[in-house]
């Protein structure tokens, strides 16, 4: 059935091409039979960086520089100590604790500051104010009762005041338009 183009093509001699596409699908099983896989599945090569670890060796090599140079300093402190007398020192000069050699200047320096503080805030203590908290207070009462006679709708209550239960202010501190109006008796009409 696959033939089926070819063998509808016009040929001269039916025998030699017959022979011909024989001897073709020979040599094309033959190929398959000897084709080899483009897929490279073997094993991929070794990385010769993870196997030398370059950086695992300079880091041990340091290492070992270190203990040598702390191994030399160690062993010229021991012979130092065999060639000298082999005395216990147990003299510290670090200045850390050392004693100060300007203790009693500093003493006598914070008692000075301590007495001029204390100085200071007596006098601060003892000073007259300038202002007059009370006469303040007064103006403020004042002011607000000039500022209630000027103002169209009555001031808001302060946070400090509440309004009481019985009071003809509203819950908000003030009049409302409508609380203004009087009521309506049962015989007159409204404008509204």
């Amino acid at each position: 059935i696959m033939d089926r183009g070819r063998k509808a093509m016009p040929v001269q001699n039916k025998a030699c091409m017959e022979r011909h596409v024989q001897r073709c699908q020979e040599r094309h099983k033959q190929k398959l039979q000897n084709m080899k896989s483009n897929i490279d599945n073997k094993c991929p090569r070794g990385a010769s960086h993870l196997k030398t670890k370059a950086k695992k060796n300079a880091l041990m090599e340091e290492r070992f520089e270190q203990i040598e140079t702390e191994n030399r300093i160690l062993l010229e402190k021991m012979s130092h100590i065999m060639r000298c007398k082999g005395d216990i020192d147990c003299t510290n000069d670090s200045i850390k604790y050392s004693k100060p050699k300007n203790k009693e200047r500093r003493k006598r320096e914070l008692k000075r500051i301590t007495k001029e503080n204390q100085q200071i805030l007596n006098r601060i203590q003892a000073a007259r104010p300038t202002y007059n908290h009370r006469k303040w207070e007064d103006e403020a009462k004042v002011n607000d009762r000039i500022l209630a006679n000027i103002c169209e709708f009555k001031q808001p209550a302060r946070k400090d005041e509440r309004p009481m239960i019985g009071d003809e202010d509203s819950i908000f501190g003030y009049l409302d338009f409508y609380d203004s109006v009087p009521e309506e008796s049962e015989g007159e009409t409204s404008l509204f």
